[in-house]
């Protein structure tokens, strides 16, 4: 979107101001549709603020300006990210001026002075009345747990530790599970001299976060000093069996949903977890024997995900005969690290993950290819969203020497079509299958331009009608999965073939 040169909302704003409005509701016009162009414009924080300050200027009353509350605590966002905790608090102050029985607005003034380690016997002030008005309105648990939160942060904060631990413990009931609350209670344990149980808060975290957080490790070791050289070790033996559990956990998991755990390691050492589906004969009852002749297909999930969403798939694909091998992406699912905690972390350096991620898709490739009856050139691959990009860039690997895919199924395919002509240039166009629902957007303009014919021909294309995107288009089409099976084993069961026949390669 065209951004708005940083002149023209105040400009617009006192051309308003200078043409007579007749009444408080032209006025009243005349302030929202101000706000509303000042979001229309796609302005970079800095200016955007300095549109808005420019805006409650101009229209200060609450009576004839309805964003003004709003604009009040998108300044004061601004300023707190910015690094200007003072100037942010004047604008939550203004804000709660405007509407002083809003428990939301309340909490956010408290919480922001008691993160801040400012002003805190306001913010235990208006914290207090927070929490009676959400009483009062009968607020959802959960919403009320959060503001319980603030409070009891806003005790911690001023040294009123046995309120705190109090205030804390009821906010973890009530909000049950949320990390930033864990976290509280656990410091006040800590505070209040409770290193057990501030102990045994902290490894919960930790383990929640499946031993990813550097911070929490540090914290459970300098516990573990505090409480001497025997208390240590046992913390140490604590951390290792729930790292352990984790693991057993997910076994368990996985062979209730009729697969394997197997791990992996990337070429540069990420461990990698997956579920690996044997190949069934067709009724689904009994395995294919380890001699036959037979392929073997890799599951990639898409950003954000796991390789929980592609159980139904990799189910229909051993039931044709398949080996079937979903994994969890670096950074997703069980192959976390304290490097790539989770998905939005992966997000963050996203080109060069995505490169990395290259080595996960053909750390699975070469595992599939050592199973029995499969070989380097039966291996498929089903990849949906950015899973569908990584399965079309193992097409035409760097390394002669990885195994490639000789069929691919593109599910959802993340990306513009360029991003794909390439790599799949080098695959027999029979040898591809795209599917896309068919109120996907980008995803289904990505399908319509590569599913154009070309020399070779046209490659198989599906547009699923309805909603739904990825493996979950499963759910509009329930036919989809053994669709997709039954293509792969098409392409890779019966006489060997090598990948790229046809001189594409």
């Amino acid at each position: 979107m065209r951004r708005a040169p940083a002149w023209a909302l105040p400009a617009l704003i006192l051309a308003v101001l200078a043409s007579p409005l007749a009444c408080e509701k032209e006025i009243h016009r005349a302030a929202r549709r101000a706000f509303q162009d000042i979001l229309a414009a796609n302005l970079p924080p800095e200016q955007q603020a300095a549109a808005l300050e420019e805006l409650v200027r101009a229209y200060p009353e609450p009576k004839t300006n309805p964003n003004l509350v709003r604009a009040f605590g998108m300044l004061a966002d601004y300023h707190a990210r910015a690094g200007h905790p003072d100037i942010a608090a004047s604008w939550y102050e203004r804000a709660v001026r405007v509407n002083p029985d809003d428990p939301d607005l309340l909490n956010s003034l408290g919480y922001h002075y008691a993160r801040n380690r400012m002003n805190l016997d306001r913010a235990v002030s208006v914290l207090e009345s927070a929490v009676r008005l959400a009483e009062a309105r009968r607020y959802p648990a959960r919403r009320q747990g959060f503001i319980k939160d603030s409070l009891g942060w806003a005790y911690r904060m001023r040294g009123d530790l046995p309120l705190a631990v109090a205030l804390l413990e009821e906010a973890s009931r009530l909000a049950p599970g949320v990390t930033v609350i864990q976290e509280h209670l656990a410091e006040a344990y800590h505070a209040i001299g409770e290193r057990d149980r501030a102990a045994a808060a902290f490894l919960d975290l930790y383990l929640k976060g499946r031993g990813t957080s550097r911070t929490l490790r540090e914290t459970l070791r300098a516990l573990g000093r505090e409480g001497g050289r025997v208390y240590a070790r046992d913390l140490d033996r604590r951390i290792d069996s729930g790292l352990r559990g984790l693991v057993e956990a997910d076994r368990i998991a996985t062979e209730a949903g009729g697969a394997a755990l197997v791990q992996l390691q990337g070429a540069d050492g990420q461990r990698l977890f997956g579920s690996l589906y044997r190949p069934r004969d067709s009724t689904g009852r009994g395995a294919v024997a380890a001699t036959a002749t037979t392929g073997g297909v890799l599951l990639l999930h898409p950003l954000g995900s796991s390789r929980a969403v592609c159980a139904a798939s990799a189910a229909a694909v051993a039931s044709e005969g398949l080996w079937a091998l979903a994994i969890d992406l670096r950074g997703h699912g069980a192959s976390v690290s304290e490097a790539l905690p989770d998905p939005h972390a992966f997000g963050i350096r996203l080109p060069d993950n995505l490169d990395a991620a290259g080595w996960d898709v053909r750390a699975g490739l070469a595992f599939l290819a050592r199973q029995p009856g499969v070989g380097a050139h039966r291996l498929g691959i089903v990849g949906a969203g950015l899973g569908a990009l990584l399965a079309a860039r193992a097409v035409s690997p760097d390394d002669d020497a990885v195994p490639r895919p000789a069929a691919l199924v593109l599910l959802s395919p993340w990306g513009p079509a360029d991003a794909y002509r390439e790599p799949l240039s080098h695959l027999p166009a029979e040898s591809l299958f795209l599917v896309a629902g068919s109120e996907e957007g980008s995803p289904l303009a990505t399908l319509r331009d590569l599913a154009s014919p070309v020399t070779s021909g046209a490659p198989r294309s599906m547009v699923v009608e309805g909603p739904g995107a990825q493996f979950d288009l499963a759910g509009t089409s329930p036919g989809l999965p053994a669709a997709v099976a039954s293509f792969l084993k098409s392409r890779l069961a019966g006489p060997a073939r090598e990948a790229g026949a046809s001189g594409h390669r």
